[in-house]
């Protein structure tokens, strides 16, 4: 391919003509980055510029015989899905594959391809979510599964420049994570009481698991006898296939319009995330009643005689199931609203904000792989500590606030 060298903005550039799929040529001029003129308005790095014009051509040389290059972006974006799927968590998979279908592949399917793409065209797509409602953590996931598309052309060489390096993206805005207080966990726990969802509720209060931990406890990791409860696995929902041959078991199926499977994952979120707790007397005993009651229960399906976490019929509790009876849980005792997940969030609290335990001790009880996350996430402080702060700090300035009236 012929090029030439030229000055703009006082930078070396390359200049050539590109082929077109309609047999026309377009002209290109990209800057190879390297100064072309001195103070005095000297020509300079000239071999230097040579080198590097050619190192930009090679890349260009084939690029419009480029297949991938010719495909619209839903179809690269599901081609770097399927690349990365075995890297993802089922449930993970499964929501992107969705986000895909709902959103980037009706938008994107019959426009130009990936290589005639600019910064601009993306822009339009996120404007395009914001005015539908979308909130900027969705628009941000939707360039979450674009990006890696962008990547994988420019790393192979099928696009020179990534536009995604220049999109403006709309910021997020951090929500403060809302948490329930002692009070208000034993307003829930009474609520709880008898409820759908009162074993998943009770192991997220007192054991600060997540969803999928506590579905996938079994009666097996329960030890009555040295009191301990083991967490060793999980279960989600999505597509077992992405994963690692012999670290999950399909146990079932959930049916209606989007089916999934059910999976009992022997692989937990980080190695810290395998951890056992020492049962006191209260969740002894409510375990222990537990196991009492569904021994006698009449079960339309022994499939799940050994979860913990089954309904009246012995059907297991699914994660989304969870989520979804929480949420009435909430209406029906007008409680303020919280993610499920922030019954975890809510006791890590409660420790953390008690002197009596180390951040080591938090970390070990969350199952977090590193103790910044536990101390960044968790170490919240209530109102009575603050106070307690500020009467040190006053007691520090007694010419500016007074001394004590007591004197």
């Amino acid at each position: 391919m012929k090029y030439s060298l030229q000055i703009n903005n006082r930078k070396w550039c390359v200049s050539f003509y590109l082929p077109q799929n309609n047999g026309k040529f377009k002209q290109k001029q990209l800057s190879t980055g390297i100064t072309a003129l001195d103070n005095k308005g000297n020509k300079i790095n000239k071999r230097k510029a040579e080198e590097k014009a050619k190192e930009i051509i090679a890349r260009f040389d084939g690029l419009v015989d480029s297949e991938f290059a010719n495909w619209t972006l839903d179809k690269c974006a599901e081609f770097c899905l399927e690349q990365r799927k075995t890297k993802l968590s089922p449930t993970t998979y499964f929501d992107y594959q969705n986000a895909l279908k709902v959103h980037i592949k009706p938008y994107f399917q019959n426009r130009k391809p990936i290589r005639d793409l600019k910064a601009r065209d993306i822009e339009a797509f996120c404007t395009m979510l914001v005015r539908e409602g979308k909130s900027a953590k969705t628009v941000h996931k939707m360039l979450g599964l674009i990006g890696p598309a962008f990547r994988y052309a420019e790393k192979n060489d099928f696009i020179l420049k990534n536009p995604m390096n220049v999109v403006d993206k709309p910021s997020k805005t951090r929500s403060e994570t809302r948490y329930y207080t002692a009070e208000q966990l034993n307003i829930l726990a009474k609520a709880a009481k008898g409820s759908y969802i009162e074993t998943p509720v009770i192991l997220a209060m007192v054991l600060g698991l997540r969803r999928s931990e506590i579905v996938g406890i079994t009666w097996d990791n329960v030890d009555f006898e040295n009191r301990l409860i083991h967490i060793r696995q999980s279960v989600v929902t999505g597509d077992s296939s992405i994963l690692p041959k012999g670290t999950y078991k399909v146990i079932g199926e959930v049916g209606g319009r989007r089916k999934r499977e059910i999976i009992l994952k022997t692989m937990l979120k980080t190695d810290s995330s395998v951890r056992s707790f020492t049962m006191n007397d209260a969740l002894y005993n409510y375990l222990k009643t537990l196991k009492a009651e569904q021994e006698v229960m009449i079960r339309e399906t022994n499939a799940y005689k050994d979860f913990l976490c089954v309904n009246a019929v012995g059907t297991l509790i699914l994660p989304d199931s969870i989520t979804h009876y929480f949420t009435k849980l909430l209406d029906k005792n007008d409680l303020p609203h919280i993610k499920f997940h922030a019954l975890r969030h809510s006791c890590i609290s409660l420790l953390a904000n008690n002197t009596a335990f180390t951040m080591k001790q938090i970390q070990d009880y969350a199952g977090h792989g590193d103790f910044l996350t536990t101390f960044n996430v968790y170490s919240h402080t209530d109102d009575s500590a603050k106070k307690t702060e500020m009467d040190y700090i006053t007691s520090c300035f007694t010419d500016l606030f007074g001394g004590s009236d007591e004197e």
